[in-house]
């Protein structure tokens, strides 16, 4: 069917990148056509745009999240939290927002501080209770999840019918995909937290998976890919 619906070369690139799965009958197939819309163009803006490692990467996350099994929980958001030494707010006003300015550095605010992002997203901070103790000066060798880097960490999910979420680090743009704290699984933070937010705030992260982009697609509210061939300004 891959070969059927995206070309010869794109089943060739699929036999190279991921023979374990074709291993079983149908799952790749399955994993590619709920994410991309059909199209012969697609293994040629693969490789075109030398995205071949980051498509690699992104079907085998597609694969894992996939096989995940829900953490039930009957706590709320603030009180699994709380067990990790986290204050969890919601900003309901640009004031709110802009209370969390100060636990970041010149230079590494978040955009979220830029204003009007309530319009696209629900934002929440979540604090730990010695954030103001820990000094950016003595991380000098940063990484996405040390203990500075997510301190203070933003939860934010886009507004819609479907939801995805980003959990942006302290440390803004000096990590690499600070936006993506935690592989933007709440679970990590605290077990069972996915499940809280969605029952507590009805939030539901439908696209957890890494950033991938392909330039020349859009992709819909369910992490969908489209190609496209005229931009409307």
């Amino acid at each position: 069917m891959i070969k059927k619906k995206y070309g010869e070369e794109m089943m060739k690139l699929c036999r190279s990148l991921f023979p374990t799965i074709l291993e079983n009958d149908g799952e790749l197939f399955t994993l590619i056509s709920e994410t991309f819309a059909f199209s012969r163009n697609l293994y040629k803006d693969i490789v075109d745009n030398d995205k071949v490692d980051d498509f690699r990467d992104f079907i085998f996350e597609k694969r894992e999240n996939n096989k995940k099994s829900i953490i039930e929980s009957d706590k709320s958001p603030q009180e699994l939290l709380r067990k990790a030494g986290y204050t969890l707010y919601q900003c309901f006003t640009e004031e709110d927002i802009q209370q969390f300015r100060k636990y970041y550095e010149p230079g590494e605010e978040l955009c979220t501080f830029s204003g009007d992002r309530l319009k696209t997203c629900y934002v929440f901070f979540a604090v730990k209770d010695n954030a103001l103790e820990l000094r950016r000066k003595d991380f000098t060798s940063p990484y996405r999840e040390d203990e500075y880097g997510v301190s203070v960490i933003s939860i934010q999910y886009t507004r819609g019918e479907y939801n995805s979420l980003s959990i942006q680090n302290r440390y803004n743009h000096s990590v690499v995909n600070p936006d993506a704290t935690y592989s933007n699984d709440l679970d990590k933070i605290v077990p069972g937290l996915n499940m809280a937010f969605e029952k507590t705030y009805h939030l539901a992260n439908v696209y957890n998976y890494h950033r991938f982009e392909l330039p020349g697609y859009v992709i819909d509210n369910k992490g969908k890919f489209y190609k496209y061939n005229i931009e409307i300004a």
